[in-house]
C-alpha cells in the first residue's frame, strides 16, 4: 500500500467530513440538507469516474465491446475508433472507444438522479418541505468538489489508466446507494423528527455514517463502486497494417458533408431510437419545472418545450461530436499496394485494405446521391471475401474510382 497516497485520502476525507460537522453545529444545517449534500456528492463521484475510463488505455475484451454483449450501446460506432488524442498537452490522451462506455455510467444517472435532486429539495414530493439553500450551503459543495478533485487528480498522478479498460454501467450497489438517498432517507429523517430526535441528534447521526462509509471505501476501495473499469475486463487490439513508404495519392473528407449529416442524423435519433425516452423524460421534468417557475396556464408547456429541446440540442452536439471523431479527420490514402484510412486525429489507421483484394469499385449514385452537393460523393469498395468498406463525402469521387480501377 502507497503509504502517503493514504495519508492524503486519509486527510481529505476528514477534512471534508469536519465540514459537514461544522455546518450542523455552527451553521444550524438541517438533516435533509444532508441528505442533499450526500446526494450530490454521489451523483458528483460517479461523474468523476466516468471522466477517468475516457483515458483508459487498454480496449475491453470482446466479451464487453457492443458486438460481444445485448447491451443498448450509445453512439456504439465509436467503439471500434482505433487510438486516441490529447485534450491538452498536461494530459493523457483520450480514447473514443471508451465514450459508449461513458455513457452506459451517465446515462442512468442523467435519468434518475434530478428526479433525487427534486425530491430531496421537496419540489414533487409532500416528505420534505421546500426549502431555500442557504448561502453557508457553498461551503459544502465547495468540500465535496475538493475532495472529488482530489480524487481525480490522484488518479492520474498514479498512472493507473494505463492499465485498465473502460466497460461502463453503474454498479447496482451504487444505484441502490442513490435511491435510499432519495426516496427512502427523507421518510426516515421525518419519522425520526416527528418523534422527537433534535436536529443536531440527527446531524451527527448522519454526519457518523459518512464517516463509517468512507473508512470501510479507504479500507476496501471500491466496494461501493459506481464506474466499473478493472483491468480484468482489458483485451487485445487488433493492428492494421500499414504499407511503408508515401501513398501515390491521398483524398480528404469533406467537413461540409460530415456536418450536415450529425446534425441530420441527431435530431432524426432523437425522435426514432431510445433517445425517444429521454426527450419524454426532459419533457416531463421541464413540466414539473416549469409549473413551478412559472405557474399555470403557460408553465407546464414552456417547460415541456424547453426540456425536450435541451434534449434533442444535446444529442444533436453529441452527434457532431462523433461526425467529428469518426470521419471529420478521416484521409484516404492510396498506396501502391493498399488502401489504408487514416485518422489524423488520433494518428492511427483505421482500415487497411490490399488493392489485390478488390473485387470492385462503386461509385453512389442513387436517387439521393444524384440531388446531394457533389461533397457527398462516396465510393464503395467490395472484396473477394464479401466485405466492403465505404469511402464517404469527397468531392472528387471519379479520380478516386479512375485511380483504384487503374
Amino acid at each position: 500500500m502507497d503509504v502517503n497516497k493514504y495519508r492524503r485520502t486519509l486527510s481529505v476525507m476528514a477534512l471534508s467530513n469536519l465540514v459537514l460537522l461544522m455546518g450542523v453545529f455552527e451553521f444550524s444545517w438541517d438533516p435533509h440538507l444532508v441528505l442533499l449534500f450526500y446526494w450530490f456528492e454521489a451523483g458528483v463521484a460517479v461523474t468523476r469516474e466516468a471522466a477517468q475510463s475516457l483515458f483508459a488505455a487498454l480496449p475491453p475484451s470482446k466479451e464487453y465491446r457492443p458486438t460481444g454483449t445485448r447491451a443498448p450501446f450509445p453512439l456504439k460506432i465509436l467503439a471500434d475508433v482505433r487510438g486516441g488524442f490529447r485534450p491538452a498537452r498536461w494530459l493523457p490522451p483520450v480514447y473514443p472507444q471508451n465514450v459508449p462506455y461513458t455513457l452506459l455510467t451517465l446515462i442512468p444517472l442523467v435519468a434518475f438522479w434530478p428526479f433525487g435532486g427534486l425530491m430531496l429539495t421537496g419540489v414533487v414530493t409532500p416528505v420534505v418541505e421546500t426549502f431555500v439553500l442557504p448561502v453557508s450551503a457553498a461551503l459544502g459543495v465547495l468540500a465535496i468538489l475538493v475532495s472529488q478533485l482530489f480524487k481525480l487528480v490522484d488518479w492520474f498522478q498514479s498512472g493507473e489508466y494505463e492499465t485498465v479498460s473502460a466497460t461502463g454501467g453503474v454498479s447496482k450497489t451504487h444505484l441502490a446507494l442513490l435511491f435510499i438517498l432519495a426516496f427512502v432517507a427523507p421518510f426516515v429523517v421525518g419519522v425520526v423528527e416527528a418523534a422527537g430526535v433534535t436536529r443536531v441528534e440527527l446531524g451527527l447521526v448522519l454526519v457518523g455514517s459518512k464517516v463509517v462509509y468512507d473508512v470501510l471505501e479507504l479500507r476496501n476501495p471500491g466496494f461501493v463502486q459506481s464506474a466499473m473499469f478493472i483491468d480484468k475486463t482489458a483485451g487485445e487490439e487488433s493492428t492494421v497494417e500499414v504499407p511503408d513508404g508515401e501513398p501515390v495519392a491521398a483524398f480528404h473528407t469533406d467537413q461540409r458533408a460530415e456536418f450536415t449529416t450529425s446534425v441530420f442524423v441527431g435530431v432524426l435519433s432523437s425522435f426514432l431510437g431510445p433517445t425517444l425516452f429521454f426527450v419524454l423524460l426532459g419533457g416531463l421534468t421541464g413540466m414539473l419545472v416549469g409549473s413551478n417557475l412559472f405557474g399555470t396556464p403557460h408553465g407546464p408547456a414552456i417547460g415541456v418545450v424547453a426540456g425536450a429541446a435541451v434534449v434533442v440540442a444535446v444529442r444533436v452536439l453529441a452527434q457532431l461530436a462523433v461526425g467529428w471523431i469518426v470521419g471529420g479527420h478521416l484521409v484516404y490514402r492510396v498506396y501502391p499496394d493498399a488502401v489504408v484510412a487514416h485518422n489524423t486525429l488520433t494518428s492511427e489507421a483505421q482500415w487497411s485494405i490490399p488493392r489485390e483484394d478488390i473485387s470492385d469499385v462503386t461509385i453512389g449514385d442513387g436517387f439521393l446521391a444524384s440531388r446531394l452537393p457533389d461533397w457527398f460523393g462516396t465510393v464503395r469498395l467490395d472484396r473477394y471475401n464479401g466485405e466492403s468498406h465505404k469511402i464517404a463525402y469527397l468531392t472528387d469521387v471519379d479520380a478516386v474510382a479512375q485511380l483504384l480501377d487503374a
